[in-house]
């Protein structure tokens, strides 16, 4: 009867499966540290590339914002002109100028900030990947845009719903569209009443478009204050080159 032996296995010692466990646990931690430098690496190459679009957006909003301060400028200086004519007596009046001045205060000039870079920072969840102080930037300037809009949305609310429709009542129409396009006055140029009490009211209206537009602008200066901190912040984080 044939006798079969089981072989011998060599047991190991202690250290060695210290050894082995240790050689496992680097392994597996090398792995992690492997995976967190190239997360690392995805996100930093995300997050700058988010900075760019930003900073493109930003740039946007400034040039847009210097564009409304300009028209600001010129409705408030046909706004003191067409005030300053209507309190002259109606013989001495210019009225082509009247026309001219008296219809610019209508015009509006609202600010449409590009929030589309922002809203996709946030809504991936890659505002935590920039450093606090560009955080709370971007949080600044989302801020102040809102004031932005909420002044031109008043603004915008009075000309519509108070100014142009005593305008329609009170000049043709016709005339401020010949005037606005620069050519020669084709209609019948008249007030439909020119008594003291309509030219108040008239004189009231166009200051409070004056009022209004001064705060849209009061509001345009601090958002333009808040872009440049934003600008000189990316550019200096990001190493953006200056355009």
């Amino acid at each position: 009867m044939e006798v079969h032996h089981h072989p011998e296995v060599e047991k190991k010692g202690f250290k060695e499966y210290i050894l082995e466990g240790l050689m496992i646990f680097l392994a597996v931690l090398m792995g992690f540290i492997a995976e967190n430098i190239r997360e690392s690496i995805t996100e930093h190459k995300r997050t700058a590339e988010f900075a760019q679009s930003y900073y493109e957006s930003i740039k946007k909003d400034t040039a847009q914002l210097h564009a409304a301060i300009l028209f600001s400028k010129h409705k408030l200086a046909a706004c003191d002109s067409s005030a300053a004519m209507l309190h002259l007596p109606v013989g001495k009046q210019n009225d082509t100028v009247l026309y001219r001045e008296g219809q610019i205060p209508t015009n509006v000039y609202p600010f449409h900030p590009s929030s589309g870079s922002y809203e996709q920072i946030k809504s991936s969840g890659s505002l935590r990947f920039f450093k606090q102080k560009m955080a709370n930037l971007m949080n600044e300037y989302e801020l102040q845009s809102k004031e932005v809009e909420n002044r031109d949305d008043i603004d915008l609310k009075f000309i519509t719903d108070k100014y142009i429709p005593f305008s329609i009542h009170m000049i043709n129409i016709e005339v401020g569209y010949d005037l606005r396009f620069g050519s020669k006055i084709t209609h019948e140029l008249y007030f439909t009443d020119r008594s003291v009490a309509t030219t108040r009211e008239w004189i009231n209206y166009i200051m409070i478009a004056k009022l209004l537009r001064m705060r849209s602008m009061q509001e345009y200066n601090k958002l333009l204050e808040v872009s440049g901190r934003v600008l000189s912040e990316l550019k200096s984080e990001y190493n953006l080159e200056n355009e």
